[in-house]
């Protein structure tokens, strides 16, 4: 097993949640070639978050 740290201690929680959506993207990307897991806290909510399609709450005037 191979293991990769990546550690900041002047990253905003913004910067901090797009940083794992992107390395979730490239584990995505590489599941052909390798099995990739990823661990930080509150990761599953993040990335369910994150990647969650986008609902329209309100009918757009375009169907009116």
């Amino acid at each position: 097993m191979k293991k990769v740290i990546i550690s900041s201690k002047n990253i905003s929680s913004k910067q901090w949640s797009d940083l794992l959506l992107e390395l979730n993207l490239i584990r995505k990307a590489w599941q052909p070639y390798a099995k990739l897991e990823l661990s930080a806290p509150g990761i599953s909510k993040i990335i369910t978050v994150g990647t969650k399609k986008y609902e329209a709450k309100y009918p757009s005037k375009e169907n009116e």
